[in-house]
């Protein structure tokens, strides 16, 4: 099955750009499709804690949430996708490019956000995949310095 990506005819990209902060990563699964009234219930009672890490705090449904506000590595844009027709099994998919994100708001219920969160951790995986795929200078093309001569490790020099 192959899945595609595509920016919609519609999509402005000034427009589709996402206010800083308007994405949050909640760590549980919401059973709900559709708008909600997000700035009203959640995102005004949200509060920095004033420390150095510049913490966030705020509650969902009676749960305390700890927060901090994650950018996304340098090169990459975080996609808001929409399908518009419902997937059949095996079939291939098609979905379009709502809006794009720099950053995000990270939440845990009643913890501190930290590097040892599965989420945060996965985000270093940019800096080691690109070391990992990045060309790598071939040594046997270089020339080898040997007791103040040059040996070229390309040249054949027949021996008689």
């Amino acid at each position: 099955m192959a899945i595609h990506i595509t920016k919609s005819k519609l999509f402005d990209e000034e427009k589709g750009n996402l206010k800083e902060n308007a994405i949050h990563y909640f760590p549980c699964k919401i059973n709900f499709e559709g708008s909600a009234n997000v700035s009203r219930y959640f995102t005004n009672l949200i509060t920095k804690n004033g420390d150095e890490n510049n913490g966030l705090t705020a509650s969902f449904r009676g749960y305390p949430l700890n927060g901090c506000i994650v950018s996304l590595p340098e090169g990459y844009k975080g996609l808001i996708l929409k399908e518009t027709v419902k997937p059949v099994s095996g079939t291939e998919r098609t979905f379009h490019v709502t809006h794009t994100f720099q950053s995000l708001t990270y939440w845990n219920w009643d913890k501190i956000p930290s590097k040892d969160d599965a989420f945060l951790s996965a985000l270093d995986w940019t800096d080691i995949a690109e070391a990992i795929h990045s060309p790598v200078q071939d040594l046997n093309k270089e020339k080898i310095v040997c007791n103040s001569s040059t040996t070229d490790p390309d040249s054949t020099k027949a021996e008689h």
